[in-house]
């Protein structure tokens, strides 16, 4: 059987997200080997792999496209480019925004982005919330699907090109 993919992405800007990965690095499915990881850290110090799984700092566009497409759940900070993307490909995640007060970021638009989720594949970890215990059963149950869908927004598009063209 193919070990369910949790995919972790913190964004790629300069600050640590380090309430984040106490977060994950706390869960005891972190440790578990039924469950493969992937850690984008970013910015991050992170001092303890999962028991199956890797971290990286950065990579390609195309390789986290690719990740996302195969995750059974995303945990991802609340940035526009990874509400996108989760978006497009469907995906169970937990958004835990970046926060000024923690020193995550240096204003709190992911508090304003996160106010703006209302879809059920969705769950909104807010900075005074306790982060969900994983569970591997519901993981298990997750349809992962692998055909993203097309969310552009065809009617804004015709608007901004007329006012750009016109």
């Amino acid at each position: 059987m193919v070990k369910p993919l949790i995919l972790v992405t913190m964004g790629t800007n300069e600050y640590p997200f380090t309430r984040l990965y106490n977060f994950i690095k706390s869960d005891p499915l972190f440790f578990d080997d039924r469950c493969e990881w992937f850690v984008q850290s970013g910015s991050c110090k992170t001092d303890v792999a999962p028991a199956c799984g890797v971290i990286e700092t950065l990579i390609p566009r195309s390789d986290m496209e690719d990740l996302v497409r195969r995750s059974a759940l995303v945990i991802s900070h609340c940035g526009i480019g990874s509400l996108n993307l989760m978006l497009k490909h469907r995906k169970r995640v937990i958004f835990v925004p970046r926060v000024a007060a923690h020193q995550e970021f240096s204003d709190d638009h992911q508090l304003q982005i996160a106010a703006e989720i209302k879809n059920r594949r969705m769950q909104v970890i807010h900075p005074q919330d306790e982060f969900p215990r994983l569970q591997y059963d519901q993981i298990l149950e997750d349809n992962v699907l692998s055909e993203p869908v097309d969310i552009t927004n065809y009617d804004l598009a015709r608007i901004i090109n007329l006012k750009l063209t016109g």
